[in-house]
C-alpha cells in the first residue's frame, strides 16, 4: 500500500510540473507589429516615431468682399447728375439752371435733378443706390426768355437779392433763371438749403421780390 501511494503522488507531481511549464509564457521579446498610439500617430520598431505637433497645416488666408459685408456705396450727386444729361443728350455748359438733391420717394433714396436749357426743362428722378433712373419728365417752357436778353436788373443782381434772404447759403444752393410771366420779365427761382427749400420771382424791371415761398423738403 504504501509502495502505490508513493508512485502515486510521483504521478501527480510529474503532472503538475507539466502543467505549470505549459502555462508558462515565453519572456517578452521584443517585435516588429505596428502599434497605435492614443493621440493617432504610429509608431513601428526599429524607426522613429513622428509626432502630431509635427504635422503643419498651411494658413489660408481669410477672404473678405464687399459683398459678404453687405456693403454698398451706392452713385455720389455728380454722377446722378451726368446720368441725367447722358439721357437727355445735353452739355452742362449749355444749361441755363441746374439744381440737383437727394431725397427720398416711397422710402426709396433718390436723387432729384432739375435743369433747363434752351427752353426746355427737365425732370429726373434717379436710384441712389445704382443709378437706376426711375421717372423723367421734360416739356417746352412756353415763357423762355434767352438769357442774353437785356434787362434792367442783371441775373447776378438778382441772384445776391435772394442769397441775402437765406443766410449761410452760397451759389451752390440756388438755381435761377430769367422768365417771363403775363407778358413781363422777371426772375425765377429756388433755393434749398439746410433743408428748407424757398422759392421766388424777382422783377426784372425793378429788383422787387414778386414771390417768396420756403417749406421744408420733407413736405
Amino acid at each position: 500500500m504504501k509502495k502505490k501511494l508513493l508512485v502515486s503522488l510521483a504521478a501527480a507531481a510529474i503532472l503538475a510540473l507539466s502543467v505549470t511549464a505549459c502555462g508558462t509564457s515565453p519572456s517578452q521579446s521584443s517585435t516588429s507589429g505596428t502599434t497605435v498610439t492614443q493621440s493617432g500617430t504610429t509608431s513601428t520598431s526599429g524607426q522613429n516615431t513622428l509626432s502630431a505637433s509635427a504635422i503643419v497645416t498651411p494658413d489660408v488666408p481669410s477672404q473678405t468682399s464687399s459683398t459678404q459685408t453687405g456693403e454698398t456705396t451706392g452713385i455720389t450727386e455728380e454722377e446722378a447728375k451726368q446720368i441725367a444729361l447722358d439721357h437727355a443728350q445735353v452739355q452742362e455748359a449749355d444749361l441755363t439752371y441746374l439744381n440737383v438733391k437727394k431725397d427720398y420717394d416711397d422710402g426709396i433714396s433718390v436723387y432729384e435733378v432739375d435743369f433747363g436749357v434752351g427752353g426746355k426743362e427737365y425732370e429726373y428722378d434717379i436710384k441712389a443706390d445704382d443709378g437706376q433712373i426711375l421717372k423723367t419728365d421734360y416739356e417746352i417752357d412756353e415763357d423762355y426768355v434767352d438769357p442774353n436778353t437785356q434787362t434792367a436788373v442783371s441775373e447776378a443782381d438778382a441772384r445776391a437779392s435772394a442769397l441775402a434772404r437765406v443766410d449761410g447759403a452760397s451759389d451752390s444752393d440756388i438755381r435761377i433763371k430769367l422768365d417771363r410771366d403775363d407778358g413781363r420779365l422777371i426772375y425765377e427761382g429756388k433755393i434749398i438749403y439746410n433743408n428748407t427749400e424757398y422759392e421766388f420771382e424777382i422783377s426784372a424791371d425793378t429788383g422787387e421780390f414778386l414771390k417768396w415761398e420756403q417749406d421744408s423738403v420733407y413736405d
